[in-house]
């Protein structure tokens, strides 16, 4: 099988099935559909067993695993225990995918590369922000160090995991950090660092959509907004440290003046009473 899709999902009864039926209608089927179920408390898991017994004779290999709510980052760990695919790609329960997105990732993926990205569609997305901040127009092959330098010198962001499918053997050897938030800045450069070849395709095959009101993101408060960002600190620097361990000196060098302006730019935007509560913790 050449792909697992994995769907980490809490209480999204309003938008699993419209998610759900954008992943089953896929006009390629070489594929399967892992959700973990995050201990929801709305009709989540009955709108997924309804889909799941609507396409069973179209495609029965949906699998869907219950837990107690555990946060994101473990019920994505869970779908990458369950994952049985070559690769493995990440949608969120408020999203959808292109039908066609895993016909053009199957051919991208016959050359065996560790890694593809591909592009993405802002849905809903602020009117004034750049639409394109997550896509790169690149074809060409490249090593983990050489691209994610290239992404960074762009100012593409590129720290999400919808963005791409990336090879599970790589995926089942990652450490991953327990924080609610921002599990992406820390792990995503350090699975693209671990790659010999990533590729990226000029085909927008996600849709992203900005309506999670309910999400850790979207939070508002002082309270929500300290825990924020006692998690980015600690992701950045958990990317750091691998930076520090695994790389050689003038990539170490460069990668840490990324992360360290990403530091400065997160504290600048924090309310005057977290800066001066919160200074020491982005210090690196």
């Amino acid at each position: 099988m050449r792909f697992s899709i994995i769907i980490p999902v809490f209480n999204a009864e309003g938008t699993l099935r419209r998610c759900l039926e954008s992943i089953m209608n896929q006009t390629s089927d070489n594929y399967e559909v892992i959700l973990i179920n995050d201990g929801s408390t709305d009709r989540t898991l009955e709108v997924a067993l309804e889909v799941a017994e609507l396409y069973a004779q179209k495609h029965s290999n949906m699998k869907i695993y219950s837990f107690e709510n555990a946060g994101v980052s473990v019920a994505r760990q869970r779908g990458i225990f369950y994952a049985s695919g070559d690769y493995i790609i990440f949608v969120d329960a408020d999203d959808t995918i292109n039908q066609d997105l895993l016909r053009e990732l199957q051919k991208a993926t016959d050359e065996n590369p560790d890694i593809v990205r591909f592009k993405c569609e802002l849905v809903g997305d602020n009117p004034s922000k750049n639409h394109d901040r997550y896509n790169f127009d690149t074809t060409t092959a490249y090593t983990g160090v050489e691209v994610l330098k290239e992404w960074s010198l762009s100012g593409r962001r590129y720290a999400v995991y919808w963005l791409y499918a990336f090879k599970t053997s790589i995926l089942k050897k990652i450490s991953f950090p327990t924080i609610k938030c921002y599990e992406d800045v820390a792990v995503i450069p350090i699975i693209i660092l671990s790659a010999f070849s990533v590729v990226t395709i000029n085909f927008v095959g996600y849709y992203y959509t900005y309506n999670s009101n309910g999400s850790l993101t979207n939070k508002h408060g002082l309270a929500e907004e300290r825990s924020r960002a006692f998690d980015f600190a600690f992701a950045c620097k958990y990317a750091i440290e691998y930076f520090r361990k695994n790389l050689s000196e003038k990539d170490f060098e460069f990668f840490y003046r990324d992360y360290k302006n990403r530091l400065q730019e997160k504290y600048k935007s924090l309310p005057d009473s977290l800066q001066k509560e919160l200074k020491d913790l982005f210090e690196v």
